[in-house]
């Protein structure tokens, strides 16, 4: 389904939904890495892309992309089990974070190393980590915020009124319409304009407590947002998020620029 330009909505059982996203951002990566020599990809947190962090480990056959009329990645598209990952020129950021130690079961940096680092050929050092453990969080995200600068702009320095721009930014849905560590409770962090990274205190979350997580402003300069939902229930509030039917809550509000946004809702 296809909705304005660059928007988009696909739907279907959970593994085909995994393999087509999985492909999409495949092909992006070497896109990018075509384009101006590395890829940048933010991973979004929970459980619901666990899957999906597997099949990017695993790789994606060849015949795939020809499905879903992307690039294959590299010179030749003989051997229909070939398989594409990531390339080595990938490099990972978080979305959000709860503020728990790394090893914590509640990290998402946890699930993320898990799930995707411990079987892909992506260096560890390639994923830039929100340290939301400590306990100045104030601190912790303008860290992150320097940590990002430092890879998109080689002055080191936070340039005023510019923001990042990703190749692909990864996004997961709320049942209460939330993204990345954006909730309807916290109002003050959907009207930033200026800030990359904010500490939230999530009263409402699961679990509760304090999160770091990206604005807006840095989601909507993305060349790619992708959503990744599973169930029923979320899928149903994503299609009324994509068809403009629900403008309430916070992902109705991620709207790239310049960019393409992608909804993979699956469903049981």
């Amino acid at each position: 389904m296809k909705h304005a330009d660059r928007k988009f909505f696909y739907s279907g059982n959970e593994r085909e939904i995994t393999e087509r996203a999985a492909a999409l951002i495949i092909a992006e990566a070497y896109r990018a890495v075509a384009d101006h020599g590395r890829f940048s990809l933010v991973l979004a947190g929970g459980n619901s892309p666990r899957l999906l962090y597997q099949q990017l480990a695993q790789g994606v056959p060849t015949g795939l992309f020809e499905r879903y009329a992307l690039a294959v990645p590299g010179k030749s598209s003989k051997g229909k089990q070939l398989l594409h990952s990531l390339p080595p020129d990938t490099w990972l950021f978080q979305g959000d974070e709860r503020c728990v130690p790394p090893e914590h079961p509640d990290s998402n940096y946890r699930m993320i190393k898990e799930s995707l680092l411990r079987d892909s050929d992506i260096a560890n050092d390639h994923l830039f980590r929100m340290a939301a453990e400590e306990r100045d969080t104030e601190q912790a995200a303008k860290e992150y915020e320097a940590a990002i600068s430092t890879f998109f702009f080689t002055e080191g320095s936070l340039p005023l009124h510019e923001f990042p721009c990703f190749d692909v930014i990864l996004l997961g849905l709320g049942g209460d319409g939330h993204t990345a560590s954006l909730f309807a409770e916290n109002p003050d962090a959907l009207k930033e304009r200026c800030r990359w990274v904010l500490p939230v205190n999530a009263l409402r979350a699961k679990p509760p407590g304090m999160r770091l997580t990206l604005t807006l402003p840095v989601i909507n300069h993305a060349r790619n947002v992708l959503f990744f939902i599973t169930g029923d229930e979320k899928s149903e509030l994503a299609k009324k998020i994509f068809l403009e039917e629900e403008k309430n809550v916070p992902a109705s509000l991620v709207d790239p620029e310049n960019g393409n946004l992608y909804w993979f809702a699956a469903q049981p």
